[in-house]
Order: C-alpha cells, then sequence, then structure tokens
C-alpha cells in the first residue's frame, strides 16, 4: 500500500473531523470570519482525502489518465517488516512519553536512525535510472514470447543495488480505471547491480492465451536496498502494444480435396486457354509449330530473333471468406468458444490459401461488432493484414452481414471460392435469411431472400469442432483461453 496516500487520507479525514476548533485557531490567527475558516480547513481536509484516496487508486489501476500524473510517479511503501518496525518505534515513542522513561526515548532514537537512513538510501539508489522495454509487435496465441527490459544507472558514484522492475500487461478491452489482480498481468525482473554510467538487461517470458491487442506499461522500478524496512518506488511512463493472433490449426486433406472438386465442377463460359486463365510465364525462343499469334514481335526485333511468349495453365481461384462472428447478448462460455474457434478456422484457411496460391486475390470480410474488410495478395505482410483484422475482430449482433453479402455477391464468379463461416448455431446457420443492404430491417420474411440464393456457390462451415473434424483440427493441447504468463525473475545480464 502507497504510504503517502495512506497517510494524506487520514490527515484530510482529521482536519474534517476537526474542522470546527481548526477553523477557531485560524480565525484568530488570521482574524478571519470563523464560517469561512471553517470552510477552508474542511475544504483543505477534503482535498487531502482526495488526493489520497487516488494515490491508493493509482497503486491498483494505473490508467486514471492516459500518461502517469507527476505528482503520482513517486512511491513510498512499507513492507510488513516495515510496519512492524514502525509499530514498535510508535509504541515505543508512546510508553517513553506515558512513562516518562528516559531508556524507552532511547530505543525510539536508535529505532528512528535506521528509519530515516533507509529511507534516504532508496531515495538516492533511485535517482538518474532510466528504463527501456523492448518487446516483439506481434505474437500467437499459446507462445512463448520474451521481453526484454533495460536498467541504465546514469550516476556518476553509486550504484544501483537490489532494483525490482514491475511491467503491467492488460488486454485493451479490459483496461480500466480500477484493475483488478485477475485482469492484469504483473511480471518482474530483479536486478542485483548495475553500476555507475553501465546499463544492465533482463528478460521475463510471458504466454498470452486470448487473441487481441495487448497494453504494456508504465514502468515501475522499486528498492528496498539496504535494511528492507523501507520501499521506495519510481513509475516511468514507458509503454507499448502487442498484437496477439489468433491460434493457427490444420487443415486436412480432406479440404483440399473438396477445394479441388469445387473447382472442377465450376461452370463458366468456356475461353481460349481453358477453363482457367493462363498466365504469362517467360519469354522463350521460337520454335517450329509454334503459334504465330504468341509471337513478341517487340522484344523480336531488339533481340533480331523471334520471340515468343510462354503460358501456363493456372488452377488457382482466389478466395471469399465471409466471417460471421454472431453472438448473443448475453453470451455463455459455450458461445465465446465459438467465436474463437471461427476465428481460429478463418485464420487457418486464409494462411493456407496464401501459401498454396500464386497470385490470386484474397478478400476477407468480417461481420460481428462492427465491420472488416481486407484484400490480400501474397508474402507477409498480406498474412499479417489478415491476422491483425482477425485479432482484433470482435463478436457482437452482426448488423454488418447484410453489407458483407452485398460485397461477396459483386465479385462472386467461377473464378472464386467462397466460404462462409459461422458461430451461429447450426439450426440457424441452415435456415439463414439476409436481406439486401437497402431492405429494410422490418420486411416480410418471405421477401428475405435466403443466403444460398444470394450467393450460389457459396460453402457453410459451423464453428463446431465436430462438424468439421474432417476438415480442420485445432491444437487444444495448452490451457484454455484466458490470459496466462510465464514469470520468471531474470537475472540481470549484460
Amino acid at each position: 500500500m502507497p504510504l503517502v496516500g495512506i497517510l494524506a487520507f487520514t490527515a484530510g479525514a482529521g482536519m474534517l473531523y476537526t474542522a470546527r476548533f481548526t477553523g477557531e485557531q485560524l480565525s484568530q490567527q488570521t482574524h478571519l470570519d470563523g464560517g469561512l475558516a471553517r470552510v477552508i480547513s474542511g475544504g483543505i481536509g477534503v482535498l487531502l482525502m482526495l488526493w489520497g484516496v487516488r494515490l491508493v487508486a493509482t497503486r491498483f489501476g494505473p490508467k486514471v489518465g492516459r500518461r502517469v500524473s507527476r505528482l503520482n510517479r513517486q512511491r513510498v511503501m512499507l513492507p510488513r517488516e516495515g510496519m512492524m518496525y514502525l509499530l514498535i518505534m510508535i509504541v515505543a515513542f508512546v510508553a517513553s512519553l506515558i512513562g516518562r522513561s528516559n531508556m524507552l526515548m532511547l530505543v525510539f532514537s536508535i529505532m528512528a536512525g535506521p528509519f530515516i537512513l533507509n529511507g534516504w538510501v532508496t531515495f538516492s539508489l533511485l535517482k538518474h535510472n532510466r528504463l527501456q522495454r523492448r518487446l516483439p509487435r506481434r505474437a500467437m496465441v499459446g507462445e512463448l514470447l520474451s521481453v526484454e527490459v533495460t536498467l541504465q544507472n546514469r550516476k556518476l558514484w553509486f550504484s544501483s543495488w537490489l532494483m525490482l522492475v514491475r511491467d503491467r500487461v492488460a488486454r485493451e478491452s479490459r483496461r480500466s480505471l480500477l484493475v483488478t489482480d485477475e485482469s492484469v498481468l504483473e511480471p518482474a525482473v530483479l536486478f542485483a547491480s548495475v553500476r555507475p554510467g553501465q546499463e544492465r538487461t533482463a528478460r521475463y517470458r510471458l504466454k498470452l492465451n486470448r487473441r487481441g491487442r495487448y497494453l504494456f506499461g508504465p514502468l515501475e522500478v522499486s528498492t528496498r536496498f539496504p535494511l528492507g524496512i523501507v520501499e521506495r518506488g519510481f513509475i516511468t511512463d514507458v509503454r507499448g502494444e502487442l498484437i496477439v493472433h489468433p491460434q493457427i490449426g490444420h487443415l486436412t486433406p480432406a479440404w483440399r480435396r473438396e477445394a479441388r472438386l469445387a473447382a472442377e465442377m465450376v461452370t463458366r463460359q468456356q475461353t481460349r486457354r481453358g477453363m482457367f486463365e493462363d498466365e504469362f510465364h517467360h519469354l522463350r525462343d521460337y520454335r517450329p509449330g509454334d503459334n504465330p499469334r504468341d509471337i513478341h514481335w517487340r522484344t523480336s526485333a531488339r533481340m533480331n530473333d523471334l520471340m515468343v511468349r510462354e503460358f501456363h495453365q493456372s488452377r488457382d481461384r482466389g478466395l471469399i471468406l465471409l466471417l460471421d462472428l454472431w453472438q448473443p447478448d448475453r453470451p455463455q462460455s459455450e458461445d465465446r468458444d465459438r467465436v474463437e474457434f471461427a476465428v481460429s478456422f478463418a485464420a487457418t484457411i486464409c494462411v493456407d490459401h496464401l501459401r498454396q496460391t500464386r497470385g490470386v486475390e484474397q478478400h476477407l470480410l468480417i461481420a460481428g461488432d462492427g465491420i472488416a474488410d481486407v484484400r490480400a495478395d501474397a508474402g507477409s505482410g498480406a498474412i499479417e493484414a489478415l491476422l491483425d483484422a482477425l485479432a482484433l475482430a470482435k463478436a457482437g449482433r452482426c448488423d454488418g452481414l447484410p453489407t458483407i453479402v452485398d460485397l461477396a455477391a459483386r465479385e462472386e464468379s467461377a473464378m472464386h471460392r467462397t466460404v462462409l463461416i459461422s458461430s451461429r448455431p447450426e439450426e440457424d446457420l441452415i435456415s439463414l435469411r439476409v436481406p439486401f443492404a437497402n431492405q429494410p430491417r422490418d420486411a416480410v420474411a418471405d421477401n428475405v431472400p435466403y443466403l444460398a440464393d444470394r450467393l450460389p456457390g457459396i460453402e457453410f462451415y459451423p464453428a463446431n469442432p465436430f462438424t468439421v473434424s474432417r476438415l480442420f483440427r485445432l491444437d487444444t493441447s495448452s490451457e484454455p483461453a484466458s490470459i496466462a504468463a510465464g514469470l520468471s525473475t531474470a537475472r540481470a545480464t549484460r
């Protein structure tokens, strides 16, 4: 508990309780009106109480403001040992006054010396220290990641001894004014000694079992050196954020067989090069029997030889993935599990499609608490963009489902595979009706078309592990979806 906050609250309560007596004394000294003097005394007491409450609240909830106030940067706390030590000092002091014992007053004086000395040493050790944090920008659910904390000692003469640095980690959606132990992690690292003008780096390992954006900071450094009866700390506003991607599972060979079967059953107008568009591969020398229409005349004129364009048949199809993150107003644990399973299923499909195809576009449409529209072609940047959107997606009433269905209907063709993954119950998904974007919500049910009529070639997949087990498997050997951390007190290294 912060000692300054407790003392401020106690002093304010005392001034408020004795406002009448204090007002009389103040009016006698300053010749003010008695009522005005009591109001001033009571107002000072109220301000002290509010300040003390704020200091205590910021110990448990660091986000009273977006940034840490300068008045709340310093922390003075008493551990259990220090409280017992202070209690013995108070008992000795009171007993010396009541019993008029010089021996007890001498004991009190002897005990007060180390107490004051410990407070001064901790204050000196905390001066001119600088903290830095290095963490990855992205991680995956269940992945063990390492976060580095660097302590730099800028003092000229004194080393920093036994510095304990605490970090704070919380999901963005759960950040609030008063943060409890269930919603915030407090990993810590211990620096045994940092010499003047040097810096040391310590690491702690963290495993996060829920997707989303995590906020780091502020950092708090504290020490009890040398006696351990007074703890003093300093908060520095070093913040960071980390995006945790959903867990990637495994698609079985049955998924790829269904994709090939769906591609072969596509009906479309026959083109010159076959059912699928041919892609330009490279230029080569002309050979007898080549089609003259494939001659690249500009390159042939430059090379002074006939050059022809060679094509290869591309059987890759684009992907339109619709993710329906439906959730009731009062979700149960099974509703949340379906949402997380749907997100992991969609993430696995997106990553697998980008790795197995080339030169085709992937379109991800998410309906939940909001609407997300992401397009990707290829490369690591495309995968990160898709996984970022899935990591930050939130479930809801899916009011934007008609919008994403309209967007998919405009692009659907024989060269695209359209897939819908929904967290709705299977019986609701089969009879799902989706109105047009400009159609009123209170339209007659018979006038609202079925989703299968809006997107004839769509494939439905419910977020049910038993239903899609032959197509998709998710490794559930890790802990349940919750915030978890592996904290270790790391020894400082160069």
